[in-house]
Protein backbone atom coordinates (compact mmCIF):
# COMPACT_ATOMS: atom_id res chain seq x y z
CA UNK A 1 0.00 0.00 0.00
CA UNK A 2 1.11 2.97 -0.95
CA UNK A 3 0.66 6.81 1.14
CA UNK A 4 -0.16 9.93 -0.67
CA UNK A 5 2.37 12.41 0.34
CA UNK A 6 0.13 15.20 0.22
CA UNK A 7 -2.45 13.98 2.27
CA UNK A 8 -1.52 11.21 4.26
CA UNK A 9 -4.28 9.41 2.69
CA UNK A 10 -3.62 5.23 1.90
CA UNK A 11 -3.84 4.65 -1.47
CA UNK A 12 -4.57 1.62 -3.61
CA UNK A 13 -3.09 1.37 -7.44
CA UNK A 14 -6.94 1.30 -7.74
CA UNK A 15 -7.94 4.44 -5.68
CA UNK A 16 -5.11 6.74 -7.86
CA UNK A 17 -7.84 8.76 -8.39
CA UNK A 18 -9.54 8.92 -5.54
CA UNK A 19 -5.99 10.14 -3.76
CA UNK A 20 -5.48 13.10 -6.55
CA UNK A 21 -9.14 14.14 -5.57
CA UNK A 22 -8.57 13.86 -1.69
CA UNK A 23 -5.24 15.80 -2.15
CA UNK A 24 -6.88 18.46 -4.61
CA UNK A 25 -9.68 19.24 -1.75
CA UNK A 26 -6.94 19.20 0.96
CA UNK A 27 -6.25 22.09 2.70
CA UNK A 28 -3.02 23.36 4.79
CA UNK A 29 -3.38 25.00 8.17
CA UNK A 30 -1.25 28.29 9.13
CA UNK A 31 -0.46 29.58 12.15
CA UNK A 32 -2.88 32.01 13.78
CA UNK A 33 -2.10 35.98 14.25
CA UNK A 34 -3.58 37.11 17.38
CA UNK A 35 -7.32 38.39 17.33
CA UNK A 36 -7.43 36.07 14.78
CA UNK A 37 -9.99 33.15 15.03
CA UNK A 38 -8.83 29.38 14.48
CA UNK A 39 -10.85 28.72 11.13
CA UNK A 40 -9.78 31.98 9.73
CA UNK A 41 -6.15 30.84 7.88
CA UNK A 42 -7.51 27.96 6.09
CA UNK A 43 -6.18 27.92 2.63
CA UNK A 44 -6.60 25.50 -0.04
CA UNK A 45 -2.65 25.05 -1.03
CA UNK A 46 -4.11 24.23 -4.61
CA UNK A 47 -5.67 27.67 -5.34
CA UNK A 48 -2.23 29.00 -5.47
CA UNK A 49 -1.41 27.14 -8.67
CA UNK A 50 -5.15 27.47 -10.00
CA UNK A 51 -4.82 31.39 -9.12
CA UNK A 52 -0.97 31.69 -11.40
CA UNK A 53 -2.90 29.85 -14.53
CA UNK A 54 -5.76 32.27 -13.95
CA UNK A 55 -3.96 35.44 -13.85
CA UNK A 56 -1.33 34.56 -16.26
CA UNK A 57 1.52 37.27 -16.37
CA UNK A 58 2.66 38.37 -12.77
CA UNK A 59 1.39 35.57 -11.74
CA UNK A 60 4.40 36.21 -8.76
CA UNK A 61 2.77 39.67 -7.87
CA UNK A 62 -0.76 38.65 -7.74
CA UNK A 63 -0.93 34.86 -6.77
CA UNK A 64 0.38 35.78 -2.77
CA UNK A 65 -2.06 38.74 -2.79
CA UNK A 66 -5.14 36.61 -4.08
CA UNK A 67 -4.19 33.61 -1.30
CA UNK A 68 -4.41 36.42 1.26
CA UNK A 69 -7.42 37.50 0.23
CA UNK A 70 -8.91 34.30 0.24
CA UNK A 71 -7.06 33.85 4.01
CA UNK A 72 -8.99 36.44 5.34
CA UNK A 73 -12.31 35.71 2.93
CA UNK A 74 -12.55 39.00 1.51
CA UNK A 75 -10.56 41.17 -0.93
CA UNK A 76 -9.32 44.87 0.40
CA UNK A 77 -8.16 47.52 -1.69
CA UNK A 78 -4.18 47.66 -2.24
CA UNK A 79 -1.73 49.60 -4.77
CA UNK A 80 -0.72 48.38 -7.99
CA UNK A 81 1.47 50.23 -9.94
CA UNK A 82 0.95 48.97 -13.39
CA UNK A 83 -3.23 50.19 -13.56
CA UNK A 84 -2.97 53.90 -12.57
CA UNK A 85 -0.91 55.02 -15.87
CA UNK A 86 -3.45 53.80 -18.60
CA UNK A 87 -6.34 51.94 -16.27
CA UNK A 88 -8.25 51.32 -19.81
CA UNK A 89 -4.97 49.96 -21.53
CA UNK A 90 -4.72 47.85 -18.12
CA UNK A 91 -8.04 46.32 -17.72
CA UNK A 92 -8.97 45.26 -21.32
CA UNK A 93 -5.54 43.67 -21.31
CA UNK A 94 -6.51 41.53 -18.61
CA UNK A 95 -9.75 41.33 -19.89
CA UNK A 96 -11.51 43.37 -17.56
CA UNK A 97 -14.43 44.46 -19.72
CA UNK A 98 -16.83 46.08 -17.48
CA UNK A 99 -13.98 48.29 -15.95
CA UNK A 100 -12.12 48.80 -19.22
CA UNK A 101 -15.75 50.65 -20.55
CA UNK A 102 -16.30 52.30 -17.43
CA UNK A 103 -12.52 54.02 -17.13
CA UNK A 104 -13.04 54.57 -21.39
CA UNK A 105 -16.55 56.24 -20.39
CA UNK A 106 -14.69 58.12 -17.57
CA UNK A 107 -13.59 61.25 -19.21
CA UNK A 108 -16.93 61.89 -20.64
CA UNK A 109 -18.66 62.54 -17.27
CA UNK A 110 -15.41 64.29 -16.00
CA UNK A 111 -15.83 66.81 -18.85
CA UNK A 112 -18.97 67.50 -17.84
CA UNK A 113 -18.27 67.83 -14.44
CA UNK A 114 -15.39 70.36 -14.69
CA UNK A 115 -17.56 72.06 -17.24
CA UNK A 116 -19.68 73.07 -14.13
CA UNK A 117 -17.19 73.76 -11.91
CA UNK A 118 -14.75 75.63 -14.17
CA UNK A 119 -16.58 79.31 -13.80
CA UNK A 120 -16.59 78.59 -10.19
CA UNK A 121 -12.37 78.02 -9.75
CA UNK A 122 -11.68 81.54 -9.81
CA UNK A 123 -9.06 83.87 -12.44
CA UNK A 124 -6.24 80.88 -12.04
CA UNK A 125 -5.32 79.48 -14.99
CA UNK A 126 -3.59 76.76 -12.88
CA UNK A 127 -6.71 76.38 -10.86
CA UNK A 128 -8.08 75.10 -14.07
CA UNK A 129 -5.59 73.14 -15.06
CA UNK A 130 -4.98 71.12 -11.88
CA UNK A 131 -9.00 70.58 -11.78
CA UNK A 132 -8.79 69.05 -15.04
CA UNK A 133 -5.53 66.75 -14.76
CA UNK A 134 -7.37 65.89 -11.40
CA UNK A 135 -10.89 64.84 -12.88
CA UNK A 136 -9.23 63.17 -16.22
CA UNK A 137 -5.96 61.27 -14.69
CA UNK A 138 -5.70 61.54 -11.27
CA UNK A 139 -8.39 60.60 -10.21
CA UNK A 140 -9.43 57.16 -11.93
CA UNK A 141 -5.87 56.40 -12.02
CA UNK A 142 -5.80 56.33 -8.09
CA UNK A 143 -9.25 54.57 -8.11
CA UNK A 144 -7.96 51.83 -10.79
CA UNK A 145 -4.46 51.55 -8.59
CA UNK A 146 -6.72 50.89 -5.51
CA UNK A 147 -9.16 48.52 -7.16
CA UNK A 148 -7.14 46.65 -9.53
CA UNK A 149 -5.86 44.25 -7.36
CA UNK A 150 -9.72 43.33 -6.05
CA UNK A 151 -11.27 44.00 -9.67
CA UNK A 152 -8.52 41.16 -10.77
CA UNK A 153 -8.70 38.85 -7.90
CA UNK A 154 -12.87 38.51 -8.13
CA UNK A 155 -12.16 37.95 -12.01
CA UNK A 156 -9.61 35.02 -11.26
CA UNK A 157 -11.57 33.74 -8.18
CA UNK A 158 -14.46 33.14 -11.00
CA UNK A 159 -12.30 31.44 -13.56
CA UNK A 160 -11.29 28.92 -10.81
CA UNK A 161 -14.53 28.20 -9.95
CA UNK A 162 -15.41 27.45 -12.87
CA UNK A 163 -12.88 24.78 -13.49
CA UNK A 164 -13.02 23.74 -10.33
CA UNK A 165 -16.88 22.95 -11.20
CA UNK A 166 -15.84 20.87 -14.73
CA UNK A 167 -13.23 18.53 -12.44
CA UNK A 168 -12.21 17.72 -8.81
CA UNK A 169 -8.78 16.78 -10.09
CA UNK A 170 -6.58 19.79 -10.07
CA UNK A 171 -4.14 18.75 -13.23
CA UNK A 172 -7.40 18.96 -14.97
CA UNK A 173 -8.69 22.09 -13.40
CA UNK A 174 -5.12 23.95 -14.31
CA UNK A 175 -5.06 22.56 -18.01
CA UNK A 176 -8.64 23.99 -17.98
CA UNK A 177 -7.43 27.74 -16.98
CA UNK A 178 -4.04 27.05 -19.29
CA UNK A 179 -6.68 26.65 -22.45
CA UNK A 180 -7.64 30.31 -22.44
CA UNK A 181 -5.63 33.11 -22.81
CA UNK A 182 -5.52 34.86 -19.66
CA UNK A 183 -4.83 38.33 -20.94
CA UNK A 184 -5.33 40.03 -24.25
CA UNK A 185 -2.52 42.07 -25.56
CA UNK A 186 -4.18 43.04 -28.66
CA UNK A 187 -7.47 44.18 -27.61
CA UNK A 188 -5.77 45.91 -25.02
CA UNK A 189 -3.67 48.19 -27.82
CA UNK A 190 -6.78 48.12 -30.27
CA UNK A 191 -9.38 48.89 -27.41
CA UNK A 192 -7.21 51.14 -25.55
CA UNK A 193 -6.37 53.49 -28.59
CA UNK A 194 -9.78 53.50 -29.36
CA UNK A 195 -10.42 54.51 -26.06
CA UNK A 196 -8.11 57.40 -26.10
CA UNK A 197 -9.02 58.76 -29.33
CA UNK A 198 -12.26 58.94 -27.96
CA UNK A 199 -11.68 60.46 -25.32
CA UNK A 200 -9.70 63.24 -27.19
CA UNK A 201 -12.41 63.86 -29.69
CA UNK A 202 -14.95 64.68 -26.24
CA UNK A 203 -12.40 66.20 -23.92
CA UNK A 204 -10.97 68.67 -26.84
CA UNK A 205 -14.01 70.57 -27.58
CA UNK A 206 -14.39 70.86 -24.01
CA UNK A 207 -11.32 72.11 -22.85
CA UNK A 208 -11.06 74.46 -26.09
CA UNK A 209 -14.31 76.13 -24.66
CA UNK A 210 -12.85 76.17 -21.26
CA UNK A 211 -9.97 78.08 -22.48
CA UNK A 212 -11.71 80.26 -24.56
CA UNK A 213 -14.22 81.09 -22.01
CA UNK A 214 -11.37 81.99 -19.41
CA UNK A 215 -9.58 84.01 -21.70
CA UNK A 216 -13.13 85.96 -22.15
CA UNK A 217 -13.51 86.22 -18.29
CA UNK A 218 -10.00 87.23 -18.25
CA UNK A 219 -10.24 90.52 -20.82
CA UNK A 220 -14.08 91.01 -18.31
CA UNK A 221 -11.52 91.41 -15.26
CA UNK A 222 -8.81 93.75 -17.15
CA UNK A 223 -12.33 96.05 -18.17
CA UNK A 224 -13.39 96.27 -14.19
CA UNK A 225 -10.12 96.93 -13.33
CA UNK A 226 -10.16 99.90 -15.08
CA UNK A 227 -12.76 100.90 -13.36
CA UNK A 228 -11.13 101.23 -10.17
CA UNK A 229 -9.39 104.50 -9.99
CA UNK A 230 -13.09 106.41 -10.60
CA UNK A 231 -14.73 103.59 -8.22
CA UNK A 232 -12.21 105.24 -5.83
CA UNK A 233 -12.88 109.01 -7.06
CA UNK A 234 -16.43 108.42 -6.62
CA UNK A 235 -16.34 106.83 -2.89
CA UNK A 236 -14.24 109.69 -1.77
CA UNK A 237 -16.56 112.46 -3.54
CA UNK A 238 -19.63 110.59 -2.08
CA UNK A 239 -21.63 112.52 0.86
CA UNK A 240 -23.28 109.78 2.72
CA UNK A 241 -25.04 111.87 4.45
CA UNK A 242 -26.94 113.94 1.74
CA UNK A 243 -26.69 110.96 -0.16
CA UNK A 244 -25.73 113.10 -3.54
CA UNK A 245 -22.11 112.57 -5.41
CA UNK A 246 -20.05 114.96 -6.18
CA UNK A 247 -18.85 114.65 -9.99
CA UNK A 248 -15.81 113.32 -10.67
CA UNK A 249 -13.08 115.10 -12.01
CA UNK A 250 -12.34 112.27 -14.31
CA UNK A 251 -12.46 112.01 -18.08
CA UNK A 252 -13.66 108.32 -18.04
CA UNK A 253 -13.54 108.62 -21.88
CA UNK A 254 -10.25 109.91 -22.21
CA UNK A 255 -8.29 108.32 -19.76
CA UNK A 256 -10.15 104.44 -20.18
CA UNK A 257 -11.49 104.80 -24.02
CA UNK A 258 -9.88 101.71 -24.89
CA UNK A 259 -11.09 98.08 -27.13
CA UNK A 260 -11.90 96.88 -23.57
CA UNK A 261 -14.94 99.44 -22.70
CA UNK A 262 -17.12 100.74 -25.60
CA UNK A 263 -19.26 102.97 -23.07
CA UNK A 264 -19.13 104.09 -19.36
CA UNK A 265 -21.98 106.03 -17.87
CA UNK A 266 -21.91 107.49 -14.43
CA UNK A 267 -24.90 108.33 -12.54
CA UNK A 268 -24.26 111.71 -10.21
CA UNK A 269 -27.14 110.66 -8.00
CA UNK A 270 -25.93 107.17 -6.77
CA UNK A 271 -22.62 106.78 -8.20
CA UNK A 272 -23.58 103.56 -10.33
CA UNK A 273 -21.72 102.94 -13.49
CA UNK A 274 -23.01 101.53 -16.15
CA UNK A 275 -20.05 99.95 -18.75
CA UNK A 276 -20.54 98.78 -22.04
CA UNK A 277 -17.67 96.36 -23.18
CA UNK A 278 -16.10 97.09 -26.29
CA UNK A 279 -14.70 95.22 -29.48
CA UNK A 280 -11.46 93.79 -27.87
CA UNK A 281 -13.92 91.31 -26.64
CA UNK A 282 -16.29 90.07 -29.32
CA UNK A 283 -18.19 87.67 -27.67
CA UNK A 284 -19.80 90.53 -25.46
CA UNK A 285 -19.28 93.69 -27.47
CA UNK A 286 -22.18 95.77 -26.54
CA UNK A 287 -23.23 94.37 -23.52
CA UNK A 288 -23.12 95.87 -20.30
CA UNK A 289 -22.10 95.34 -16.44
CA UNK A 290 -23.69 97.32 -13.68
CA UNK A 291 -21.78 98.59 -10.90
CA UNK A 292 -23.54 99.48 -7.78
CA UNK A 293 -21.97 101.27 -4.93
CA UNK A 294 -23.63 100.18 -1.63
CA UNK A 295 -22.62 101.14 2.40
CA UNK A 296 -21.50 98.12 4.43
CA UNK A 297 -22.46 97.58 8.09
CA UNK A 298 -19.02 99.17 8.51
CA UNK A 299 -19.50 102.29 6.87
CA UNK A 300 -17.39 101.29 3.93
CA UNK A 301 -18.57 101.50 0.15
CA UNK A 302 -18.47 97.99 -1.52
CA UNK A 303 -19.27 97.69 -5.03
CA UNK A 304 -21.72 95.16 -6.31
CA UNK A 305 -21.78 93.89 -9.65
CA UNK A 306 -24.69 93.01 -11.43
CA UNK A 307 -24.52 91.51 -14.86
CA UNK A 308 -27.16 93.03 -17.67
CA UNK A 309 -26.89 90.31 -20.30
CA UNK A 310 -23.89 88.55 -19.55
CA UNK A 311 -23.66 84.47 -18.92
CA UNK A 312 -22.44 83.60 -15.76
CA UNK A 313 -19.49 81.53 -17.55
CA UNK A 314 -17.58 85.14 -18.89
CA UNK A 315 -18.34 86.50 -14.93
CA UNK A 316 -14.84 86.91 -13.54
CA UNK A 317 -14.69 86.14 -10.02
CA UNK A 318 -15.28 89.32 -8.32
CA UNK A 319 -18.02 90.32 -10.28
CA UNK A 320 -20.13 86.95 -8.88
CA UNK A 321 -19.03 87.36 -5.95
CA UNK A 322 -20.36 90.92 -5.81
Amino acid sequence: MNRCETCGTPVTPDGADQAMATAFLDTVQLGSLPGETGDERIVRPSLAILFRMAVGPAADYYAPRFLEYERVRRSFPSWNWAAPWFPTVWAFYHKLWVAGLAFALWPVAATEIFGLVDPYLGDSTFAAFACALLLLWVLPGAVAGLLANTLLYHKARELVRDAEAETLRTDEAARLLGERAPIAIGSALLLGAVAIMSSLMVVAPVLQTAVADRVVRTRVAEALAALRPLQRQIEGGWDVAKSALIAPNYDIVGELGSELLAVVNVSRENGRLRIALGPLIPQLSGRSILLAPALDRDERVRWICVPVDIPARYLPHECKEG
